[in-house]
Formats: C-alpha cells, structure tokens, sequence
C-alpha cells in the first residue's frame, strides 16, 4: 500500500511543478511591459530600471555594439535618454508570454511612431520570478525584418 501511496504523491508533486501557466502571470508581464514602455514615452527609463535585475544583460541593434552587463551599465545607457521621449505613440502588437517554472519569455513586435517615421522591432524580454516579482534578466531589441514588396 505504500508503494502505491508514495507513487500517488510522486505524480501529484510532478504535475504541480510542470502545471500550465497562470494566466494571471502572462497578464502580468505584459502589464508591467506596458506601464514600462508608458513611461519611455515620457523620456523616463525608471520604469524599466526598477522591473529589471541586477544582473540583467541587454542588446539593442540600433543602441548597442555589445551586450549590455548589469543594472548599473543599463541605468548608464538609459540615462543618456531621460527626459528624451522615444516615440509618440507605440504598439505592442502580438505579445506571447511562455512562462516555464519561474521564467517567462515575452516575445513582441514593438511599433513606434515619432510623426510620421513608423519603426518596427522585434522584442524579446525574458522575466525570471524573484522575491521582489517578475524582474527583467535579459532584453533584446532588434530592426523587424520587412515583408518584401
């Protein structure tokens, strides 16, 4: 009987540790991605620094020749840009959120606009759960890739 018994628990802890994800958890990474992308509307990076990790790593194919390393480079980068909004308005188009255990992968195409210059790129913000919530340990903005004509 035991053997059946520890079997049981066995399977039940397994289930619960590979278990779907919450929906509650993808609504809050694009939430906290949103409110974030709010802010550098207004030229204000303290949004995105305070979600982000100490140890976070970061690229950008129009902002950076190398990977970024640490929240003190990244607050270094974004600080050349406070008080400089980064677009007039955006869209978050197509936001996925694949969250395994306590990491979640957000993948989006990011379009701005500045007037009438339309930008597109392709975002990929990978968000692992600590004590504090959801921090940003890594980010990667590159051009999206144009249909052909």
């Amino acid at each position: 009987m035991k053997p059946i018994l520890l079997c049981i628990l066995t399977l039940a802890v397994t289930a619960a540790t590979f278990s779907a994800p919450k929906k509650d958890d993808s609504e809050t990474v694009i939430a906290m991605e949103r409110k974030a992308m709010d802010a550098w509307g207004i030229g204000n990076p303290d949004e995105f620094l305070s979600i982000s990790d100490p140890e976070i790593t970061f690229f950008h194919s129009a902002v950076t020749e190398k990977r970024v390393e640490g929240l003190s480079a990244l607050k270094e980068l974004y600080g050349t840009y406070r008080g400089r909004p980064l677009f007039d308005s955006y869209d978050l188009r197509d936001p996925k959120v694949q969250v395994y255990r306590e990491t979640a992968i957000l993948t989006y195409r990011l379009v701005t606009r500045n007037g009438s210059l339309v930008r597109e790129w392709d975002a990929t913000e990978v968000y692992q759960r600590k004590e504090a919530g959801w921090r940003i340990v890594h980010t990667h903005f590159s051009a999206a890739r144009q249909p052909a004509a």
